[in-house]
């Protein structure tokens, strides 16, 4: 199968994962995923992009990128549901900034640089040989983050991938393959190639909807642990943090009904 033939395009992918085929302007710094398991290459990155984001605690840094990483995390099962492998010495990390501002992750994949291979083994090999390590060891550099905390990070942003999926023209087939991967990871890996040993896989983690202000017909998930947003510099708790009262949620709620019937 020449890469050619496939009906998805890069657009669509950077939309669902981040992930792209071309290199982005404006580029603070940059790595090789692989090299990530390096501790001083980690470090670099906990220090650029928490300046970035002006985290007050390395444990905001910490939890901002599991949730980056949760999307890198969802393109490799995508590319495996697929028949592709990549491997995280052709993964390219790259801090950028847009044209406001905002240092954001985009990953770098040239299309010269997928196999086709239909064996799905090699994703539990990506997470053992390079998502593992890097989790283990940020949560080993931050102070207060729970490993499966950081996880569920990951988990959420899987939630937003197939959401996005479903909302897009992408070929149903290729939803329902990257599903039925998802599942099969969750359901036949070991949980020891997220360096996590809990009763349930982390991905497993079930969600709990709420009412969203900014379209009540479309219901969405609080966040299955606490990103840490207010330790960022004028930050505060995400309306979908798990941490927030439901007193003070219920009031962000009403303000955002009422900031919106105000402009329409």
């Amino acid at each position: 199968m020449e890469l050619q033939e496939r009906s998805w395009t890069w657009e669509q992918i950077e939309n669902f994962f981040y992930m792209t085929n071309r290199e982005k302007a404006n580029i603070v710094w940059e790595c090789r995923i692989s090299e990530l398991t390096k501790s001083i290459i980690l470090q670099k990155l906990l220090d650029i992009y928490g300046e970035g984001i002006k985290a007050t605690t390395k444990d905001v840094t910490v939890m901002y990128l599991a949730g980056w990483f949760g999307y890198l995390c969802g393109g490799m099962h995508f590319l495996s549901s697929d028949g592709w492998e990549v491997t995280g010495e052709s993964i390219k990390l790259q801090l950028y900034k847009n044209k406001r501002g905002t240092m954001l992750i985009s990953f770098v994949v040239h299309s010269e640089d997928l196999d086709e291979k239909w064996d799905r083994k090699w994703v539990e090999g990506f997470y053992e040989e390079n998502m593992k390590p890097v989790f283990t060891q940020m949560q080993s550099m931050s102070i207060n983050n729970n490993l499966l905390h950081m996880w569920y990070q990951a988990t959420h942003s899987l939630y937003w991938i197939s959401d996005r999926m479903k909302h897009s023209c992408l070929s149903q087939r290729y939803v329902s393959q990257y599903e039925k991967n998802l599942e099969m990871f969750k359901e036949v890996t070991p949980y020891s190639c997220m360096g996590v040993m809990t009763r349930k896989h982390p991905y497993a983690k079930k969600l709990i909807f709420i009412d969203n202000p900014w379209n009540l017909s479309d219901p969405m998930p609080l966040k299955p642990s606490c990103c840490l947003a207010n330790q960022t510099e004028g930050g505060h708790l995400c309306y979908t943090c798990p941490r927030m009262k439901k007193s003070e949620r219920l009031k962000k709620y009403n303000k955002v009904l009422a900031e919106h019937s105000t402009t329409s």
